[in-house]
């Protein structure tokens, strides 16, 4: 397909849809404003966000949607804009899918309005700061897409965008998680029978693991080593490295430690989340670890 083919296509998927630079096709949501009025999100606001989210990702390659499918929100997470919740763990599986499956303009341009559909369920709630930045950002993406010539490395370049573009609306959502506490629990259905007397059950909090130690460094000019340790609560048997050039996997030592040496002459940032892998599927145990190439 010639530049001039692509940019036409561009521009009917993306560009006669921007306002202000941006992609506005909303999938319903509830809104609040950014004062706060309580101390928990409320119940309806939150499946209408998982709503959102499911909405905006069909928007996306058919490979986003199978690596992202069994990492949708938990309808019954509290903790589920908090750090390691739902949505982080969502966004931050969106993310890598993203990065590693933008492999030519069509995918570019299928993804970047998926990116931006789940930023519209979130965007009256976050700051105006954040607003401002991830529009920005979108319209720059979007810009480079249409510009873009057919050979450009849309894996390292474009690609890394989204990415970038994803990380940076899962920071505005865990801001916005941070103004409550958790999530306030179903509704009971009113009962016309005074139920008897009970004593209060404590409430239990689960701990969640994490990865507790984390190393990157040139091990050559092309290969970079990775190396860390998980705090486990749940069972995990793989790390996955993530680079520019994609996903390695490495099994966990029986202490839960993990040593990788990845091609990645490139490399600027080295990304690990610790879970299970098998049948060339990741679910996410931990939430992703980040760490910089000096």
């Amino acid at each position: 397909m010639t530049k001039n083919v692509w940019k036409k296509a561009a521009t009917v998927v993306l560009g006669a849809s921007l306002v202000g630079g941006v992609v506005v096709e909303i999938p319903s949501a509830l809104t609040t404003t950014q004062a706060q009025a309580s101390t928990q999100i409320p119940y309806a606001q939150y499946q209408s966000d998982i709503r959102g989210v499911e909405s905006a990702v069909d928007k996306a390659t058919v490979d986003v949607q199978s690596d992202v499918t069994s990492e949708l929100p938990d309808p019954n997470d509290e903790d589920a804009y908090a750090q390691s919740g739902s949505f982080d763990n969502y966004l931050n599986s969106l993310e890598f899918a993203v990065s590693g499956d933008t492999d030519n303009k069509e995918q570019a341009i299928e993804n970047l309005s998926a990116l931006v559909a789940t930023y519209n369920v979130f965007k009256s709630r976050l700051t105006a700061g954040e607003q401002n930045q991830l529009e920005s950002m979108a319209s720059k993406i979007n810009n480079e897409i249409v510009a873009a010539d057919s050979d450009v490395d849309y894996r390292y370049d474009i690609s890394q965008n989204l990415s970038a573009y994803v990380d940076a609306l899962d920071s505005a959502v865990l801001n916005y998680g941070n103004n409550y506490d958790g999530v306030a629990s179903e509704p009971k259905a009113v009962s016309q029978q005074v139920p008897a007397q009970k004593a209060p059950t404590p409430k239990t909090s689960t701990k969640k693991s994490y990865i507790s130690k984390l190393s990157v460094k040139k091990s050559s000019k092309k290969y970079v080593k990775v190396t860390g340790s998980a705090k486990l609560y749940k069972s995990a048997k793989y790390a996955r490295v993530h680079t520019y050039k994609g996903n390695k996997y490495t099994k966990l030592s029986s202490k839960h430690n993990f040593s990788k040496k990845v091609y990645a002459p490139k490399a600027k940032t080295v990304k690990v989340t610790v879970g299970n892998y098998s049948h060339g599927h990741f679910s996410s145990v931990t939430s992703t670890k980040t760490a910089h190439l000096k």
